[in-house]
């Protein structure tokens, strides 16, 4: 019995997430045996575990990666290639990929129609860059790591199947809350419907389940600035109210 009959008998008449719509995998698999467009449906289920348990209780996170405080936006991610391999391309988030143009206020993305479009008519260009895309092939039994803020594009090389979880560590806490505060956050957010005053929910509950967390962070935070602030020693002995050495003969 092959990956494909074994998924099926175990999802039976379960229904997953398909861009727009929802399907059994039984047919979503009929679907790509025939699929030509530029732009197939992806299956993508962040409830999988859920509508199917056992599936859920055959992986774990990785120990890297367990302490997850929370998970909205600006979050780091991590992605682990079960079946296949994934052509990964990044870029460092002061350096926009090219084909892509931002909104003043970072609230709209403008890409091209298909990850395809792109490599076809902006992937050469970058071969030529100062800072060059980090690339990368994961294949199965890989994992890759997300940081926050980084903008990536990922293209199926063969037909795979991966494990990915957006996560927030007390790394990257402080980073979360100043990107809820920010005056559009709520357009820009996905993943849930709840996007009403979310800085102030995800505060309190980071506060409930983990007390003084974010007041430890702060003050982390200010101490490290304060500590960068601090004179080196060669500018301590150069400082123009120090009174000059001289030799003495």
């Amino acid at each position: 019995m092959g990956y494909r009959d074994s998924l099926v008998n175990v999802s039976g008449t379960v229904r997953f997430s398909v861009g727009p719509v929802e399907m059994r995998l039984e047919d979503y698999f009929r679907y790509s045996y025939q699929v030509k467009e530029e732009r197939p449906l992806y299956l993508f289920d962040p409830k999988f575990s859920q509508k199917v348990p056992i599936l859920g209780s055959e992986f774990e996170v990785p120990v890297y990666f367990r302490e997850d405080l929370f998970n909205p936006n600006s979050t780091s991610a991590w992605n682990a290639v079960i079946k296949g391999s994934k052509k990964w391309v990044l870029f460092p988030p002061d350096v926009v990929p090219p084909g892509v143009h931002l909104s003043p206020d970072g609230a709209e993305v403008a890409c091209p129609v298909s990850i395809i479009e792109w490599f076809m008519n902006f992937y050469g260009s970058t071969k030529n860059w100062k800072k060059r895309p980090i690339e990368c092939i994961c294949k199965a039994g890989e994992v890759i790591f997300v940081p926050n803020g980084w903008w990536h594009l990922v293209i199926n090389l063969e037909e795979s199947i991966a494990i990915t979880q957006n996560y927030v560590s007390r790394r990257n806490l402080l980073i979360v809350l100043d990107f809820l505060k920010r005056p559009n956050a709520s357009t820009l957010v996905s993943g849930t419907r709840d996007r009403v005053n979310l800085h102030d929910k995800f505060k309190n509950a980071i506060e409930a389940s983990f007390p003084g967390t974010i007041d430890q962070l702060m003050q982390k935070a200010e101490e490290k600035k304060a500590e960068e602030k601090k004179p080196s020693f060669w500018d301590s002995v150069t400082d123009s109210k120090v009174e000059a050495f001289k030799f003495s003969f």
